[in-house]
């Protein structure tokens, strides 16, 4: 990242390294990549070898010899080592070869036909030269006409005669006698002693010299006249500037004496696909040629779904991507399949598919509402899982998985939920609530931080919450119990939770008009539909009119299932096929959530290892828990085991009386035990504990022995302690600080 050679002498200051901007890997692969893309809108138009490669510090051998690049790559242009652009070049090379060679019988009657002309030609002119009848001929005709007397004519015929000895004479038409007459007798020679087998290849200088007489006969007559015809006009010819070219002008986008220069060498960037960057004649500029998508591939002979158009820097610049094939015949396997690492969804996003050009797309959620919908069996549970697979490898976020019907298709996600469960209404109301509740505490955290909405920053305190429901024609539904209240709740949380690090996504299948809350809709800025049953549940998932702009979701072929249409801030029609987990020869998520799992553990952000104010909210309200599936992991809300039950209620009850009593600094260890006695005097009344009423000390001996015990046990494997404390300033007592709880809690320090 420094423009000094190895050994040149060290400068005063030490240089920044720029690669402490970009702590996180996928960070530097964006940097990398972007870096690539600008290099190739620059006049040379081909990305180096070294732009924006960042090795990392452990990447680094310093032992290791800093070797130069080899001489030829110094040198030589970089399109001349660009695999991608020889392959290319082959491409071309082999179907020119393999056309012409195809029409090798035709072009051979052409040439036959031009050198008969040809030699025609050429024998008639000799004629006339040798004999005088070029110019003396014309002279003698109008002798003829004119009635100029016979003297005159005959006189005419003389000099004529007198010209034509003296052009035999000429050393030309001598030397051209002889090299004919030599050339003759070789080929009579040869072919007498060695046959026409042999002789055959000395007859090409005669016919390539007839043939280009007869080409230039047909030029004298402005007959049109093609030998060769043009491999790069065959329908199945590779990617050209002619080809391009040629179909642009076809649609009218360029005039016909405009051309588009490429911009770089045509690359192949797929076993069934090309890549080209032209520069539009002035007046011509990239809306107007992506306007022109269906006619230029009608003009193509490809289907409109194997080109893309992209503005490529500038108005006057494009790229084309051009398949020979389907893109999306084949099926491609999820990369976290292969690589389950840790994902940065805030930024990057999850990645759920790949498009016609085969790039991976990610869908971020960031400060976005989500929609997905579309008919059984079209790909949308695949595309479902792509997403609750990525969101699991990012710690920060709380995953409240709820299913709407088959709640067992969901129970391998359970390990990295921190709320799951399936068909109960009652309880999708309860969270909702205790969704619109913790939205009014970060409301008010921003309120005393003077700010409009949370950053990357806040997710330590407060961790992205994204609430995913599964089939929600089953709750919102006509005839759906509560369905009114869960409809008001959504289009609530809809108007105002993005700003909050707080998410929802909507998954239907067969929607009507009712399905998807209309308040909600309009604030989603995420769509996504594979194929549905008709235009009016397109509309009613990605918007309204989306058909008429080309968003057809119901003609979507259904022997392809993952193709989804998305709507989406940047990508708006975009076309893409959905990435396959497999769930039915085995669990291909089960590896990616194991992993999820383990990373969260790592770092304490497991279900069940920190305090979650809307679980406890759950908690209270119903008792029973749903943290990671429910006591049991299937979906089913019981009621929590011991340790479960202490890490809901006993740090929920322990931060509620701190709360009560304005968050002081510290409360005594009996302040405490009164108030827990209150509610619970089975467990935590002097007499529950064996001690006297009026005996406070034994008491503050006893329930706190009892109370530590408690909380050790409820933090067991968490790897966060909570102990008391003594302390004499302002008085002597012992209790627990209010910053040791709620970093006991998991709760960041505001």
């Amino acid at each position: 990242m420094t423009d000094r050679r190895p050994d040149s002498p060290q400068p005063d200051e030490t240089p920044m390294d720029v690669r402490q901007l970009f702590p996180h890997p996928d960070a530097l692969a964006d940097v990398e990549r972007e870096a690539r893309a600008r290099v190739q809108l620059t006049h040379a138009g081909h990305a180096d070898t070294v732009t924006g490669t960042v090795r990392l510090a452990h990447e680094v051998d310093d032992d290791a010899e800093i070797t130069e690049l080899p001489v030829s790559r110094r040198t030589l242009p970089t399109a001349l080592l660009d695999r991608d652009v020889w392959s290319h070049r082959i491409s071309v090379v082999v179907h020119s070869a393999g056309f012409h060679l195809a029409r090798s019988p035709r072009y051979a009657g052409r040439l036959g036909y031009l050198s008969a002309l040809g030699a025609w030609t050429e024998l008639r002119t000799a004629c006339n030269y040798l004999l005088a009848r070029d110019d003396f001929g014309q002279m003698i005709d109008e002798t003829k006409r004119g009635n100029y007397g016979a003297d005159h004519l005959a006189q005419l015929r003389a000099d004529r005669r007198k010209e034509a000895r003296a052009r035999r004479r000429e050393n030309t038409t001598v030397l051209a006698l002889t090299g004919f007459t030599t050339y003759t007798t070789a080929l009579v020679t040869l072919a007498t002693v060695w046959g026409m087998g042999v002789t055959a290849p000395f007859f090409i200088p005669a016919v390539g010299f007839l043939a280009a007489c007869g080409v230039r006969e047909l030029g004298r007559r402005t007959d049109p006249f093609e030998v060769f015809e043009q491999a790069a006009a065959a329908e199945d010819a590779p990617l050209t500037d002619f080809t391009l070219n040629q179909a642009l002008r076809k649609v009218k986008v360029l005039g016909e004496e405009q051309i588009a220069e490429l911009v770089g060498p045509i690359r192949s960037v797929a076993i069934n696909a090309c890549e080209a960057t032209l520069k539009l004649p002035s007046g011509v500029t990239a809306p107007r040629v992506i306007a022109a998508h269906d006619a230029l591939a009608e003009a193509l002979n490809i289907e409109p779904g194997w080109l893309d158009i992209r503005q490529a820097g500038h108005p006057n610049r494009i790229s084309m991507w051009i398949a020979t094939s389907e893109p999306f015949a084949d099926p491609r396997v999820s990369p976290l399949v292969e690589n389950p690492e840790r994902q940065d969804a805030w930024n990057k996003g999850v990645p759920i598919g790949f498009n016609r050009r085969g790039e991976v797309v990610y869908l971020k959620l960031r400060h976005v509402l989500a929609l997905l919908g579309g008919m059984s069996r079209t790909g949308k549970g695949m595309l479902l899982r792509s997403l609750i697979c990525g969101l699991g490898l990012d710690p920060r976020i709380n995953i409240r998985l709820v299913a709407g019907a088959k709640p067992g298709e969901h129970i391998g996600y359970a390990p990295v939920c921190a709320t799951f469960f399936g068909r109960r209404p009652e309880r999708l109301l309860t969270l909702l609530k205790a969704f619109q509740q913790e939205a009014l505490r970060r409301e008010e955290y921003l309120e005393k931080q003077r700010r409009s909405k949370m950053s990357e920053e806040d997710l330590d305190q407060y961790p992205w919450e994204i609430l995913i429901i599964d089939e929600l024609k089953q709750y919102t539904g006509k005839a759906k119990p509560l369905a009114k209240e869960i409809s008001d709740l959504l289009e609530d949380l809809a108007g105002f939770i993005a700003a909050l690090n707080m998410g929802i996504v909507l998954s239907t299948q067969d929607p009507d008009a009712d399905t998807v809350p209309r308040g909600y809709k309009s604030n989603s800025g995420a769509r996504m539909a594979t194929r549905t049953g008709s235009p009016t549940q397109t509309n009613a998932i990605l918007k309204e009119g989306a058909t008429g702009n080309g968003m057809r979701a119901h003609e979507l072929p259904p022997e392809r299932k993952g193709l989804t249409i998305l709507d989406v801030d940047g990508l708006v029609g975009v076309l893409i096929r959905s990435f396959i987990i497999e769930d039915e020869a085995y669990d291909g998520a089960a590896p990616i959530i194991a992993a999820g799992r383990h990373l969260r553990e790592t770092v304490n952000r497991a279900p069940g290892q920190f305090f979650d104010e809307i679980e406890a909210f759950l908690l209270e309200n119903t008792g029973l828990s749903s943290v990671g599936g429910g006591p049991a992991g299937g979906g089913r809300p019981e009621r929590p085991t011991a340790a479960a039950a202490l890490h809901h209620s006993l740090l929920a009850d322990l931060l509620d009386i701190f709360e009560a009593r304005d968050n002081p600094d510290r409360l005594r260890t009996v302040e405490i035990l009164a108030v827990l006695a209150e509610d619970d005097p089975a467990t935590w009344s002097p007499k529950a504990l064996g001690v006297r009423e009026d005996d406070e000390k034994g008491w503050a001996s006893k329930g706190g022995t009892k109370l530590s015990e408690a909380i050790t046990e409820e933090l067991g494997g968490t790897g966060r302690t909570l102990t008391s404390k003594e302390w004499t300033k302002g008085g002597r007592g012992r209790g627990y600080y209010l910053t040791d709880l709620r970093a006991a809690a998991g709760i960041a320090p505001e």
